[in-house]
């Protein structure tokens, strides 16, 4: 029995992917697997497995369904990071694409810290943390109703800081809808940049940031070096000995992009401190158990590439990484 009446749930009937509540129909029954993370109405068990960060459960029952994302003014409208979307305008990073081999199309997340209107555990989860050192430190909130753990973030003054999605026309989309107010570099100075997964941000930097210094994403990094958490929690330019090199299982990871081939980013629904292929958030998993086996035999979003036939679900392998390359005109 469906616990939604907007769609159906995960191992319901279906002839449909757009009867389901994933968008998957897969041997004619609803799947979960359209995405990393569970849909608003899905089936759920634990806050950790949906997209928005709450499963919403009825006393006495065991399972439950995902719940809408939290509100507030962003200018996103909840297109929350591995949730369902027809077009980047959707998505609060400006950017749907399929995840793994599923071939359905959901809002990926950018690499770092967390734009405006995502999710967010904590102010250092978003684009702008104090302490940062990087234009706009200091600028932003993670705005959480009262006893949620999960919220968005929110820039409630001044500009928009480094990482932060920004205004750009003609990439893997028409235009991002965001505003031109990068800090230090406000209206059209060039300081909204393509990443290289595609995410349209700010980049207020005179140079890029050398391994171990603070970052915001992955686009401040020097010698294409991911930006993942420190033991501290602190978003950093990676410390390998290999400037461009994967993240291997066990290591730090803000998105799956950061991680080597087959092994996923493994967090909690908007915190941007990760592993690379751990269990899932929530699985009580004994001290010193190895990392969880590979996911994928593919290439996910954003994970290094040397052919198109690498990369799941038909995504190219553009720059060595499997992403859609941009269109600027």
């Amino acid at each position: 029995m469906a616990l939604s009446l907007a769609c159906k749930t995960s191992g319901n009937a279906c002839s449909a992917g757009s009867e389901c509540c994933s968008g998957l129909c897969s041997e004619g029954a609803c799947r979960l697997a359209s995405s990393f993370c569970t849909q608003s109405g899905d089936v759920c068990a634990r806050d950790a497995e949906c997209c928005t960060g709450a499963c919403t459960i009825a006393a006495g029952a065991t399972v439950g369904s995902c719940a809408a994302p939290p509100a507030g003014a962003t200018n996103c409208g909840g297109g929350v990071d591995g949730s369902l979307c027809n077009g980047c305008g959707q998505c609060c990073s400006r950017l749907c694409a399929p995840f793994g081999d599923s071939g359905i199309d959901v809002c990926q997340p950018a690499s770092g810290c967390h734009v405006n209107g995502d999710l967010c555990r904590e102010d250092r989860d978003c684009c702008g943390a104090t302490g940062t050192g990087l234009p706009g430190d200091g600028n932003v909130t993670c705005e959480k109703d009262p006893g949620r753990d999960v919220g968005i973030c929110r820039n409630p003054t001044g500009c928009s800081p480094q990482g932060n999605v920004c205004h750009f026309q003609d990439y893997a989309c028409s235009i991002s809808s965001s505003r031109n107010n990068c800090c230090g570099a406000t209206g059209n100075s060039g300081a909204c940049q393509l990443d290289a997964l595609g995410v349209p941000r700010c980049n207020g930097l005179d140079a890029c940031r050398a391994a171990g210094d603070t970052c915001a994403s992955a686009m401040d990094c020097c010698d294409g070096r991911p930006c993942v958490p420190d033991g501290a929690g602190q978003l950093r330019c990676s410390s390998s000995e290999v400037a461009n090199a994967c993240i291997t299982s066990g290591g730090g990871c803000s998105i799956n992009g950061d991680c080597c081939t087959g092994v996923l980013c493994e967090l909690l629904p908007g915190s941007s401190q990760g592993t690379c292929g751990a269990p899932p958030p929530g699985t009580d998993t004994p001290p010193g158990t190895p990392p969880a086996e590979p996911s994928y035999a593919c290439a996910v979003y954003g994970q290094r590439c040397t052919a198109t036939s690498d990369c799941c679900g038909g995504v190219p392998c553009s720059g060595g990484l499997c992403v859609y390359p941009a269109v600027i005109r």
